[in-house]
């Protein structure tokens, strides 16, 4: 066991169930003694001989590759150019949403399998770790303003009920009524509501402790590591810390993917384009405690997601183009004002974060996961989907290279 594992479990030992604020300090104790061992760590990644598998990117997608690649049983290097969920991983909002259930096809299937699958992935993360995730089913809101949505949202209800095949109990119904509790304005729900049970929240942050926390003792991390030219025949990976072994290398670099494809040397014509949308954020706290199992509220292209400690993660902005894309702006402003029309009990909130960053995209809206050499795949795209789809992505990835 490594000192921050032990550290760790003595430590989780004295939190109370649900403790969040002591999660909190305890994933700050952890960023900081990492940052103390970073550079003993490269140090001993230069002279560790060769690693079976090199992951560059410290994502969502890096890290449930990493943790499923050291499972079985790989020798594995995560390379980080900043930091552990530097990137549109680590935001604010954590929305785990399923696609309309009509028309169906196999990506929806798979991210209905993924959505019902990532609570018991999280619970056992939590059970290893000690580590709070801040997963909870809580199910979605959505305000019914119009007839046409009414007929729509009908619609998806029968499509949910012949395609939602799972043991889980998942549903997703129409009301007639106003919205429990008056989450909702009256004036957006003049013709009811509909609710899906199968959307979930999770805490984005809480997750990447979690899976760091797991395959630390397994796993080589290097943070604010640049990765520079791979050669494949001679298994040498260029970096800013010196050379390092690799006989794989897999890309998890979200919207800086095409660019660390580049520096690797392994960008074609044929490979396919990452770019980065931006989005924009925010966390904020309602003057008044909002109910523990409030579920996550959707509406206008609007997401309210209530997390544990009384927050409440709002968003967000699609931006293909811009001029500063890691900070925040007036359409953010727009967003909040909008939030406190559809949901009035959230006049007087309290603005705690301002987030924006680049959420990556490839030539679709679906997740990327493709070989582009014999030894090389690269893990990206996901979009607004990247949470629910990461586990999925890296298996997949991770299957290519094994």
């Amino acid at each position: 066991m490594n000192f921050l594992m032990f550290l760790r479990r003595m430590f989780v030992t004295r939190i109370e169930k649900g403790h969040e604020t002591a999660l909190d300090a305890w994933g700050a104790l952890c960023g900081a003694l990492h940052t103390r061992t970073t550079e003993g760590r490269q140090t001993i990644a230069e002279k560790n001989g060769t690693f079976d598998l090199a992951i560059i990117g410290g994502g969502i997608v890096g890290l449930w590759a990493a943790r499923f690649a050291s499972e079985q049983g790989l020798s594995v290097i995560l390379i980080e150019r900043d930091h552990i969920g530097a990137g549109a991983s680590g935001g604010v909002l954590g929305a785990l949403m399923p696609h309309q259930p009509h028309p169906w096809n196999l990506k929806k299937q798979k991210q209905f399998d993924a959505l019902v699958e990532l609570g018991s992935l999280c619970a056992v993360l939590e059970s290893e770790t000690g580590l709070a995730t801040g997963y909870r089913r809580a199910g979605r809101l959505m305000p019914i303003a119009t007839e046409e949505q009414r007929e729509r949202q009908t619609h998806w209800s029968g499509a949910a009920a012949q395609n939602w095949r799972s043991d889980a109990g998942v549903a997703w119904r129409v009301e007639q009524t106003e919205a429990p509790d008056g989450l909702l304005s009256a004036s957006a729900t003049r013709f009811g509501y509909a609710f899906d049970n199968l959307s979930a929240i999770v805490s984005p942050r809480k997750l990447l402790a979690a899976l760091r926390a797991s395959v630390e003792p397994s796993v080589t991390i290097l943070e604010g590591c640049e990765a520079g030219q791979w050669s494949s025949a001679g298994e040498v990976l260029k970096t800013s810390s010196g050379e390092i072994g690799v006989k794989r290398i897999l890309v998890s670099a979200g919207a800086n993917s095409t660019s660390a494809l580049h520096a690797l040397g392994l960008d074609r014509t044929a490979t396919p384009h990452i770019v980065g949308i931006k989005g924009q954020g925010a966390l904020i706290r309602p003057a008044d405690p909002v109910p523990e199992d409030m579920p996550m509220i959707y509406g206008d292209g609007l997401y309210l997601v209530p997390h544990a400690d009384g927050t409440i993660g709002l968003g967000s902005t699609t931006e293909k183009s811009w001029q500063h894309a890691f900070e925040t702006d007036g359409k953010l402003d727009e967003l909040l004002g909008k939030a406190k029309t559809l949901c009035p009990w959230l006049e007087g909130a309290t603005v705690l974060e301002r987030w924006a960053h680049l959420r990556p995209k490839g030539p679709t809206a679906n997740p990327l996961v493709e070989r582009v050499r014999e030894y090389a795949v690269v893990a990206s795209g996901g979009y607004k989907t990247g949470l629910a789809f990461a586990p999925t992505m890296a298996r997949e990835a991770i299957a290519m290279l094994v």
